[in-house]
């Protein structure tokens, strides 16, 4: 059983009726009130509905095709340390050992999360790894090094999980902290999920005003970035999660102050292959790595 506890007492914020568009705010410093206010709806949105989530998140995503190949390429006949940021359900893991073939069992993987209902899931898959591990930890409140101690990893995945954390500064000290984890040459592997660019999801979101008149604690919109939204789920969309939108350029943004090469980018999955955008960084072997332009 994988050693998690993550609390929840509140109940899921319920959904007003109407399909308002919120309105688009100039990006700006997120405060630490907010960032746990925005990130206390996702947690307990997935400590209510993490199993009924988990049974709608089991197939693996068709772009992890490409990173598997890098990944293979890679490998060669030695050991490999993968570090999956987000894990959930351990799907990624279960993609990896349905695979890699001989190579898993030279994988040393470990599951990162902030639930501890999907870390509990994971858990119980039997995977033939060399090494199998899951920690809990909440990206938001805490600093990835306190799950991590001093191991570093050849790959890093972090799919799904950027538009769960709150402001600009954070999303940056996370990814920092993974470039501190990798070793030299490493890769880093995550998406940005593209629903901004979707009507069908454009026309769910619910604005703030109307999920403020409800909630038991209600979020300073003045704090908001762009691209911050409530997105229902469900077949009642009753209960919401927070997710920022970010565009490649605002993603490029963020990857130009790290250590890192973006050595591929491309889109995939969803209905239209296009659902998320993929960045696929390599740390470079010497300790002069090069750094990303902004666009």
């Amino acid at each position: 059983m994988p050693d998690s506890k993550v609390g929840y007492c509140n109940p899921l914020p319920r959904r007003p009726t109407g399909r308002k568009a919120g309105r688009n705010r100039e990006a700006k410093a997120v405060n630490r009130k907010t960032a746990l206010a925005l990130n206390a709806i996702n947690t307990r949105f997935y400590g209510e509905l993490a199993l009924e989530f988990s049974s709608t998140r089991e197939a693996p995503w068709p772009g992890w095709l490409r990173v598997l190949s890098i990944l293979e390429r890679r490998a060669g006949d030695r050991e490999l340390a993968v570090l999956d940021v987000g894990c959930g359900n351990g799907r990624f893991a279960t993609f990896l050992a349905e695979n890699l073939g001989n190579r898993r069992e030279r994988l040393h993987y470990l599951g990162v999360d902030a639930s501890g209902t999907l870390l509990e899931h994971a858990g119980a898959k039997k995977l033939p790894f060399a090494t199998t591990e899951y920690r809990g930890l909440d990206f938001v409140e805490s600093r990835l090094g306190e799950a991590l101690g001093p191991r570093d990893f050849d790959l890093v995945v972090l799919f799904g999980v950027l538009h769960h954390i709150p402001g600009a500064a954070r999303r940056q000290q996370l990814l920092d902290d993974v470039c501190a984890h990798l070793r030299p040459g490493g890769l880093v592997a995550l998406t940005a999920w593209q629903f901004e660019a979707f009507e069908r999801f454009r026309d769910k979101v619910l604005p703030w005003d109307e999920y403020n008149r409800t909630a038991e604690s209600p979020v300073d919109t003045r704090e908001l970035e762009s691209g911050d939204h409530l997105l229902p789920w469900g077949q009642d969309a009753v209960a919401v999660r927070y997710c920022h939108f970010a565009d490649e350029k605002q993603t490029r943004q963020v990857l130009a102050d790290l250590p890192l090469e973006i050595v591929e980018t491309y889109t995939a999955d969803g209905r239209e292959g296009n659902l998320n955008r993929y960045f696929l960084l390599r740390k470079s072997e010497t300790n002069d790595a090069p750094r990303n332009p902004a666009v």
